[in-house]
């Protein structure tokens, strides 16, 4: 019969219905090795609950159906990340056209993780460490620093330290005024 072959997913109060032939197709995860034995099946529903984020398992099953994993722009990158682990799945798997999107979020915390070293309170860092603190130091001692290199530390400032120049002043100020 179908509906021996049928099982259903209740994730963050959605449900969703596939073949269990469909969770098989990757190995190893957390949806492939699902058991009525597993604490999270309810046996008066016929159905395995998750309390996850609805929207990211949207995309994970697709993943099971296609084999093709895309990012919903909906979401921060850090929860995404966190469901694909939950999941099982492997992040690097994310396909091409959704890559760049994706990987965003990672270039922001590596930059953010950068300026937290800088210490605001005190003095301003000289141009050397300022490389050294965005990983452009060997380009800076070479004196091959491309443009976005130059710019990216005085964009960061402009836009998040208020107090930095007269341009953050500005910048704020309108930001201000527009609220």
């Amino acid at each position: 019969m179908d509906g021996e072959n049928r099982i259903i997913l209740n994730v963050g109060g959605i449900r969703y219905e596939t073949y269990k032939a469909t969770l098989k197709k990757i190995p190893a995860t957390r949806l492939s090795r699902l058991t009525e034995a597993l604490a999270n099946y309810d046996p008066v529903l016929n159905e395995y609950f998750f309390d996850r984020h609805p929207g990211v398992f949207a995309q994970v099953l697709n993943y099971y159906r296609t084999g093709k994993l895309h990012y919903p722009t909906n979401v921060c990158g850090p929860l995404f990340e966190d469901e694909l682990e939950f999941w099982g799945l492997d992040s690097n798997q994310v396909e091409p056209c959704c890559w760049s999107t994706y990987s965003i979020h990672r270039d922001t915390q590596a930059t953010l993780a950068i300026l937290d070293k800088l210490d605001i309170d005190s003095e301003k860092p000289n141009e050397e460490e300022v490389a050294r603190m965005f990983g452009y130091e060997e380009e800076y001692l070479a004196g091959t620093l491309n443009l976005w290199q130059r710019t990216k530390p005085k964009l960061w400032a402009l836009f998040n330290e208020p107090h930095s120049s007269l341009s953050a002043k500005v910048v704020i100020l309108v930001h201000d005024c527009k609220q």
